[in-house]
C-alpha cells in the first residue's frame, strides 16, 4: 500500500502526496513506484482519474493533440481507435496505465484537497481534505494544471435568465435530447465552443452562437483509423513511432517560430483555407481572425466552420450588453430569444496550485507571494516551499503535455529520490535561482512578438504578466531539466537519530 502511519493525531502519512490524478498525478505515482519509492499517495477531488478528461462531459470534447503523442513513453501499444482521441478515449487509456502499471492503490478518490502547510518543526507537509482528513508527507507534488476552474462570465442580468444555463464545464451526463427544439445560445467561440458548437448544433431547434474575439482555427482529422490501420499499428510498433515523430514535426509546425514572418504566414494560409468552408461571405468574414497568430490559443476543428453553413446556426458579433430572463441583448439593441444558454468561456488558466491554500515556510501564502502573477523556477518549484513541485506549473504550456509531463516527472522524481535516499530533510530552491531563471524567461518571451499583443490575454494573470506559455520547445526544455542544478538548491539533512 502508499500508506502508513505517523502515529500523529491518526493522520495517514506518506512520503510523497501528489494532488490531482490527471496525466500528471498517474505519471508522477507510475515513476515513483519505478524508482523504489513506495509510500506514495494520490488525492483527487473527483469521483474518477482523469483530471479534466474525466470532470469535463460536454459534447465533441476530444484531444487537439495526437493519441500518438498524447500517449506515454512508456505505454505505447494501447489500441487507440482514432488519430485525436475523444474524452471517453483518454479516461479508458489512463484508467488502463493505473492498472497496468499497479498504482491503483495510491489514488484517493473524492479527496479534494483544501490546505497544504508546511510543518517546519516537523520538515512535513500537513493537508486537509474537505471532509477534515489530515494527512502528511515529506514532499508535496502539485498535479493540478491549469484548467481546474471555470471563468464564470461578468455579464449583466445572468442570473436573471428563467431558462437553464450551463457552463462546459458542468456538463450532464446523458444524450442531447434535452435540447431538442430549444433555441440554444452559446457564449464564446474558443477551445470548447469549436468542439460543442457542430456536436449540438445537429440537436437544436436553433443555435446562435456570440463571438467576441475570432480564433485561429486549424483544420484536424476527425475520422476513424480503418481496420487495416489499426492491426498495423497493433503488429508493428514502427507504425506508432512512425505516428509519434510525424504528430511531433506537425506541432512544431503548429507553434512556429512565431517571429519567422514566412512560417507564419504559411501557417495562416493554412488556417485560412479551412475557413473557405464557409460558404456565407460576410459569415466567413465575421469569423476571419484579426489576432496575430500566435496570440490566442491555435484551435483545431474541421467541423466548427462547417456548421455556420446550418440554416438554423447564427453567428452574432456584436457585443453582448445583458442577458434578459428570456435570452441576449446584445450593444446593437437587438435581443435574441433563447430556451438555454450555454457558456464556452474557458478556464482560469492563470492559477495553477493556488487553487489549493498552500502555505509555506514562515507563513508565506502561495497566493499572496503569486499576487503579480505565478511563476517558478523552470516551471516546478518555488522559494519558501521546501520538498515542494509542481506539474505544468508557471509558464510550461507548449508542445505535448504528456510530452512535457514525462520531462518534470522525470525531474520531480529525480529530486524527491534524492531527498528520500539521503537523509535531506529539506531541498528548497535558493530565492536567487528563481531570480535568475525568470528573469531570463521573461526576457524570451518577451521576444516573442505575439505574446506581447492585446489578443494574447489567455496568457496572462490579471497584472499582465505572461504566465502559461513557456518560450523554449519541447526539447530544449527537456535539456535544461538535465542539467545537474543541485547547486540551485538549499539543502539540510535530518539529524541523526
Amino acid at each position: 500500500m502508499g500508506t502508513k502511519n505517523d502515529g500523529v493525531s491518526g493522520d495517514a502519512s506518506a512520503d510523497v502526496i501528489v494532488v490531482g490524478a490527471g496525466p500528471g498525478g498517474i505519471c508522477t505515482a507510475i515513476q515513483l513506484r519505478q524508482a523504489g519509492i513506495e509510500h506514495v499517495l494520490v488525492l483527487e477531488r473527483s469521483a474518477g482519474i482523469g483530471g479534466t478528461w474525466f470532470n469535463n462531459r460536454y459534447p465533441g470534447l476530444a484531444c487537439d493533440v495526437s493519441t500518438d503523442l498524447y500517449s506515454f513513453s512508456f505505454f505505447l501499444d494501447h489500441e487507440w481507435v482514432r488519430p485525436f482521441a475523444t474524452r471517453a478515449e483518454i479516461v479508458e487509456y489512463l484508467e488502463a496505465a493505473v492498472d497496468r502499471f499497479g498504482v491503483r492503490d495510491t489514488i484517493r478518490p473524492d479527496t479534494e484537497v483544501v490546505s497544504a502547510r508546511w510543518d517546519e518543526e516537523a520538515g512535513l507537509w500537513r493537508v486537509l481534505d474537505t471532509r477534515g482528513h489530515r494527512w502528511t508527507a515529506r514532499v508535496l507534488v502539485g498535479a493540478v494544471g491549469m484548467f481546474n476552474e471555470f471563468v464564470p462570465p461578468a455579464i449583466p442580468g445572468l442570473d436573471t435568465f428563467a431558462g437553464p444555463v450551463t457552463h462546459t464545464a458542468e456538463w450532464p451526463d446523458g444524450d442531447l435530447a434535452f435540447l431538442a427544439g430549444r433555441r440554444v445560445s452559446v457564449i464564446g467561440t474558443a477551445a470548447s465552443a469549436t468542439q460543442v458548437v457542430p456536436t449540438i448544433a445537429p440537436h437544436t431547434g436553433h443555435l446562435t452562437v456570440f463571438q467576441r474575439t475570432s480564433n485561429w482555427v486549424f483544420p484536424k482529422d476527425h475520422g476513424l483509423y480503418s481496420e487495416e490501420q489499426r492491426r498495423s499499428r497493433r503488429e508493428d510498433r514502427s507504425v506508432v513511432e512512425a505516428g509519434r515523430a510525424k504528430a511531433a514535426r506537425e506541432l512544431d509546425d503548429l507553434f512556429v517560430d512565431l517571429n519567422n514572418e514566412a512560417k507564419t504566414a504559411e501557417q495562416a494560409a493554412f488556417a485560412l483555407a479551412n475557413l473557405e468552408a464557409v460558404r456565407d461571405p460576410a459569415t466567413r468574414e465575421a469569423l476571419r481572425p484579426t489576432a496575430q497568430l500566435g496570440a490566442q490559443r491555435p484551435l483545431l476543428s474541421s467541423e466548427f466552420y462547417e456548421a455556420f453553413n446550418r440554416a438554423d446556426v447564427t453567428l452574432v458579433t456584436s457585443p453582448i450588453a445583458e442577458i434578459t430572463a428570456t435570452g441576449v441583448r446584445t450593444a446593437d439593441g437587438e435581443e435574441h430569444p433563447a430556451d438555454h444558454i450555454v457558456l464556452a468561456t474557458g478556464y482560469l488558466a492563470h492559477k495553477f496550485l493556488s487553487v489549493v491554500d498552500v502555505v509555506g515556510r514562515d507563513g508565506a501564502a502561495l497566493r499572496e507571494q503569486w499576487a503579480d502573477g505565478a511563476y517558478a523556477y523552470l516551471g516546478m518549484t518555488v522559494e519558501n516551499f521546501p520538498n515542494l513541485f509542481m506539474l505544468y506549473g508557471p509558464n510550461t504550456n507548449g508542445g505535448s503535455i504528456i510530452d512535457k509531463l514525462e520531462t518534470q516527472t522525470r525531474y520531480i522524481v529525480g529530486k524527491t529520490a534524492y531527498l528520500l535516499k539521503n537523509g535531506v530533510r529539506t531541498l528548497e530552491v535558493r530565492p536567487e535561482a528563481v531570480t535568475e531563471y525568470n528573469e531570463q524567461l521573461q526576457a524570451d518571451i518577451g521576444a516573442v512578438r505575439a505574446w506581447q499583443v492585446e489578443g494574447s490575454r489567455y496568457y496572462r494573470a490579471p497584472s499582465g504578466r505572461v504566465v502559461t506559455q513557456c518560450p523554449y520547445t519541447v526539447v530544449e526544455y527537456d535539456r535544461m531539466t538535465r542539467e545537474d542544478d543541485l547547486a540551485a538548491y538549499s539543502v539540510t539533512h535530518a539529524e541523526p537519530s
